[in-house]
């Protein structure tokens, strides 16, 4: 299954250098994934991963510190 079949849309879009990425959910549960172009492709894929843990953790949707979930995201 695709990110694409399950509504995950990832672009790469030049980005300021201290954001590596980020992860916008819309109203119809689908999300916009965006990752900086201007990094390695090694570390473009694992600012990706990351951010699907994001995703995968349900870290938009549940309430949290910012510091924790970053970490958790890493992991």
């Amino acid at each position: 299954m695709s990110l694409l079949d399950q509504g995950i849309f990832v672009r790469m879009v030049p980005l300021p250098s201290h954001i590596n990425g980020i992860t916008v959910p819309n109203p119809d549960n689908t999300f916009e994934v965006y990752i900086n172009s201007t990094l390695s492709e090694l570390r473009q894929k694992a600012d990706l991963n990351h951010e699907l843990n994001h995703i995968k953790k349900d870290h938009f949707y549940l309430p949290q510190d910012v510091a924790i979930v970053e970490l958790a995201a890493n992991v």
